[in-house]
């Protein structure tokens, strides 16, 4: 697709297409957990801001 038509779909997407990203997601790919407040910093980087706040 031209870079144009890109654009005109960014302005104007079919709205079937948007419904279909807000569907609920599939069961095991979102955990909901409460987490560290480390969080929020974007210098910190690590795998323990995946651990489950204690």
């Amino acid at each position: 697709m031209a870079v144009v038509g890109l654009y005109e779909y960014w302005r104007n997407p079919d709205i079937d297409d948007l419904c279909a990203l807000l569907t609920r997601p599939a069961d095991g790919w979102l955990d909901v957990r409460p987490v560290s407040t480390a969080v929020n910093h974007v210098r910190n980087n690590g795998a323990h801001l995946l651990d489950a706040a204690t």
